[in-house]
Parts: structure tokens; sequence; C-alpha cells
């Protein structure tokens, strides 16, 4: 990364000092060579904060599915264990066993697709983001390079 900013500052004073009008100071052409490093960097990290923003909702998204989650495993668990206090009788209690793993299993059903869903999501802002922040400058840049070239 350090290596990259250092050629792109000298690349960029490569070109002051070629379109720097005669008599101009070195320390203006410095600012100014400075002020367009700046921007430069703004524009090319720009993606990157954007992503960065992304993830951080991504991640607080699964975050928050894995706890309600965990939450309903717990929830089953107590419940599970509880029956094993409450109902004295054997077939009742295989019987509510029986019923409170098929609502669990349910609601694991219920999870899944909200994690499925999530995914697409995730997918579509991400497939969004590429497709606006890389593969159209990339684009452009094709273009314009193919323009020179011709």
């Amino acid at each position: 990364m350090l290596l990259a900013l250092h050629n792109t500052f000298v690349i960029i004073l490569q070109r002051t000092k070629r379109t720097r009008p005669p008599g101009a100071k070195t320390m203006t052409a410095f600012n100014e060579t400075f002020e367009k490093l700046t921007a430069l960097q703004k524009e090319g990290l720009e993606p990157v904060r954007q992503f960065h923003g992304m993830a951080v909702e991504a991640f607080e998204q699964v975050a928050r599915k894995n706890y309600a989650f965990f939450g309903d495993v717990l929830e089953f668990a107590v419940a599970q264990a509880k029956l094993t206090i409450d109902v004295r009788e054997p077939k009742a209690l295989f019987d509510q066993q029986v019923a409170s793993t098929k609502e669990f299993a349910e609601l694991v059903t219920k999870r899944a697709t909200e994690y499925v869903e999530l995914g697409k999501s995730l997918q579509e802002t991400t497939s969004d983001l590429i497709d606006k922040d890389f593969v159209e400058p990339v684009k452009k840049a094709a273009a314009a390079s193919a323009k020179k070239a011709a």
C-alpha cells in the first residue's frame, strides 16, 4: 500500500513538472501535487469505505440472527430439561418431547430460511457495489486506453 502511494506520488510529481508554468515556485507545485494526491486517495478509497460499511452491516445482521437462533436453542434445551421434572409418566414425557422437538424443528427451518434470504440480500448488495465501483471504472479505463491507442 505504501509503495503504491509512493509510486502514485512520483507519477503526479512527474506530471506536475511537465505541466508547471515557467517561473512557478516549487513549493506551489508541491502543494498542488499534494492536493491532487489527497483527492486521488479519497477517490480511490471511497469504494473500500463503502465495502467496509456493507461488511459492518452484514456482520451485525448475521450476529443478530445467530443471537436469535442460539436463544431458540437455549429455550428448547431448558424446556426439554424441565419436561423431565414436570412430567412423571414416560409415555406423556415422550409425547411432549416429540411435540416440542417438532416445534423446534419448524423454528429451525424458519431460521434457515431467514439466513438464506439474508445471504441473497447481501449477495445483491455486494454485486451492485462491485459493478459500480470496480467493473464500470475498469471498462471506462479500458475504453479510454483504446481511444488513446487509436
